[in-house]
């Protein structure tokens, strides 16, 4: 997952809430050890999540993005922090041993044992950041990790520890909401899922099953999205179907078609007898109707029997 391979803590090899001044420590040094060409050592980048890109260029531009408090809390969201240096500190060094199964495994018996709580918020939290690490590598996407991954960061998010963790995060002058949240890191996701062939109706599939502070929130902007790409694709069926008239089954074909790939992520938001879902499908069928219509007149006197086509 590009946000967390490429994530300004992770460059500069540094845990969410770091004091300024270890901060500034840390990137002095590491720019110091690019520079002499030497392999950095010990910090907290963890290699063995994926490729590493740190030149120089590279690490002052993630400099940057960890001065602005907005940077900052979309960056901790997909990063790792220390919580509870009882359990954290071993799943870390697990990590810096290329071992991510034993840090899931620490962390994975911490989170049984209870709701989210001040004692296990950062297992909730790092456990989600390398289950959706782990479900992005390659070119599948696993996505019972993905699942996993949202569901326990959705749960840390609306957790009433989300104020430690912001306090950790952001100067305390810095105002955000669970909603807010929620759809930040949400939108993460999707971006990530974007150019991934046949996964974007899985997130609608996965959130669906969850309970979740935004969830109304988020499923309203997916539903205004889909209808209006829909109706943009109605308005440019008709201008075409009138502009070829000899060309309108294929016309009809490729609406019915186009319609057809988005319906799926309707039907798992709305009710199929909801005045949204009713009203679309009618201007869908009606335009589908027209192009039928238009062949049949078109090609009626013609020496091919347009009847069997149009309907």
């Amino acid at each position: 997952m590009q946000i967390i391979l490429n994530n300004p803590y992770r460059i500069t090899g540094l845990l969410v809430g770091v004091p300024l001044k270890d901060q500034t420590k840390q990137i002095n040094r590491l720019k110091k050890f690019i520079e002499a060409e030497q392999e950095v050592n010990d910090d907290f980048s963890f290699p063995v999540l994926g490729l590493l890109n740190r030149e120089i260029n590279n690490i002052t531009k993630a400099a940057s993005k960890l001065n602005l408090d907005s940077d900052k809390i979309n960056a901790a969201l997909f990063w790792f922090f220390s919580g509870n240096p009882i359990t954290d500190e071993p799943a870390f060094d697990y990590l810096k041993e290329e071992n991510p199964s034993g840090a899931s495994e620490i962390w994975t018996k911490v989170v049984q044992s209870a709701g989210v709580t001040p004692r296990n918020f950062s297992a909730y939290h790092n456990l989600s950041t390398l289950l959706l690490c782990n479900a992005f590598k390659g070119s599948l996407v696993n996505i019972n990790q993905l699942e996993q991954g949202i569901s326990l960061k959705l749960k840390f998010i609306e957790s009433d520890c989300i104020k430690d963790f912001k306090q950790l995060v952001t100067d305390e002058t810095f105002k955000t909401s669970i909603n807010e949240l929620q759809l930040l890191f949400l939108e993460q996701i999707q971006l990530e899922l974007k150019n991934r062939n046949g996964t974007a109706n899985k997130l609608i599939e996965i959130l669906a099953k969850q309970d979740f502070l935004a969830k109304g929130v988020f499923f309203k902007t997916i539903v205004e999205g889909q209808i209006a790409t829909i109706d943009k694709q109605i308005g440019e069926a008709k201008v075409a179907r009138k502009q070829n008239e000899a060309n309108t089954l294929s016309i009809g074909k490729e609406l019915y078609e186009f319609t057809n790939r988005h319906y799926g992520q309707l039907k798992s938001i709305l009710d199929t007898t909801s005045i949204q879902f009713s009203s679309i499908s009618d201007k869908v069928s009606e335009e589908i109707l027209q192009c039928a219509i238009d062949h049949f007149t078109y090609y009626k006197d013609s020496d091919s029997d347009p009847g069997v086509a149009s309907m």
